[in-house]
């Protein structure tokens, strides 16, 4: 729902809750992971204070685990472009859509009156990626600025509007039946979102982006939605991983080789059994692989770590997917319930 935050349609107490408010039984560390040392079974956390200092170490602390949940998640994939990833605006956390939103405020364009070039180039709004992340941040982009437009900025024509999103492949919304990602694509035409497909962004600078086949765009808004990727502590650890860098677990979530750890979310990749094939990372899943990792735990340690392969308590993880959905601009959405299109 970050999207939703980012055009102002939610506030961010909606949709966050302090981990400490529901976690009050468990000691909470809010820090970053350095490494994980499934030998010794400790993990190393940091924080940003003692970091200044490099030959500091007051900012590292170790823990020990006798039990360890990996769900570390993903972060973006700019596929080696070093220029994207430092000019463009991304949607993965509750800050990113925060920073677009007090971004895309129009009140410069609306200043620029005798500069209509440049008036223009403020109000064309770039969006990279054509899956549910990039659809629905272009759709609540595209209504949040048209009606600032219409309602604020009198002075401003909705003819220099615009917005623009780029994919790599002729479909949009991959992940749904593909008359449902017909219908969001001309929903998002008819409510003026132009599409740039077969297209691949190679380059950008703080007021451009440069496509593969050399068309230059000339914009102050970049948002980066092409795809995530494990982090690099998930690809460095010592264990299975597939060819997406995901750790590799069985059907009871545990990590082969690694005793007493578990995987799930996004960095994991779980077979469902009926398809053969990984489940999506997507937050339904991540629930119920929560659920059972918790419950492989507790029976776990009620029966000591030397169980049975064979133990009936014990839970394999097998999830059919409730389905999928996109919003795709104020009040209008697409969706795969229960194998219904709606």
């Amino acid at each position: 729902m970050l999207p939703e935050v980012a055009s102002g349609m939610i506030e961010t107490r909606h949709i966050v809750t302090p981990v400490r408010e529901f976690c009050k039984k468990a000691k909470f560390y809010e820090a970053d992971v350095e490494s994980i040392d499934f030998r010794n079974n400790q993990v190393a956390i940091t924080h940003t204070i003692g970091k200044i200092s490099k030959t500091s170490d007051w900012d590292q602390h170790i823990l020990k685990y006798d039990y360890l949940v990996i769900a570390l998640g993903s972060e973006n994939n700019f596929f080696g472009l070093l220029d994207v990833q430092k000019h463009a605006f991304t949607m993965t956390r509750i800050g990113d859509a925060i920073t677009l939103r007090n971004h895309v405020i129009l009140e410069q364009a609306a200043l620029e009156e005798h500069n209509i070039t440049l008036r223009k180039i403020l109000l064309t709004f770039i969006v990279v990626g054509g899956g549910f992340n990039g659809i629905e941040t272009v759709g609540e982009l595209n209504h949040f600025v048209r009606d600032s437009v219409k309602k604020y900025y009198k002075d401003i024509l909705m003819t220099n509007v615009r917005l623009i999103l780029i994919n790599a492949s002729n479909r949009i919304l991959e992940q749904v039946d593909e008359q449902l990602g017909k219908y969001a694509l001309e929903k998002l035409k008819q409510e003026g979102v132009d599409f740039m497909m077969n297209h691949q962004v190679k380059g950008a600078t703080p007021t451009s982006v440069t496509l593969d086949d050399g068309t230059t765009i000339d914009t102050y808004t970049l948002v980066w939605s092409a795809g995530v990727t494990p982090s690099k502590l998930i690809k460095d650890l010592k264990c299975e991983h597939d060819s997406g860098h995901r750790i590799i677990t069985n059907s009871y979530l545990e990590v082969s080789g690694c005793d007493g750890v578990y995987a799930l979310g996004d960095c994991a990749s779980i077979i469902d059994p009926h398809t053969g094939k990984p489940y999506p990372p997507t937050a339904q899943h991540a629930i119920h692989e929560a659920k059972t990792a918790a419950n492989n735990i507790i029976n776990s340690i009620k029966k000591g770590k030397a169980r049975s392969n064979n133990d009936s308590s014990r839970k394999k993880f097998d999830y059919k997917t409730k389905g999928m959905m996109a919003e795709i601009g104020k009040r209008t959405g697409v969706a795969t319930l229960f194998g219904l299109d709606v």
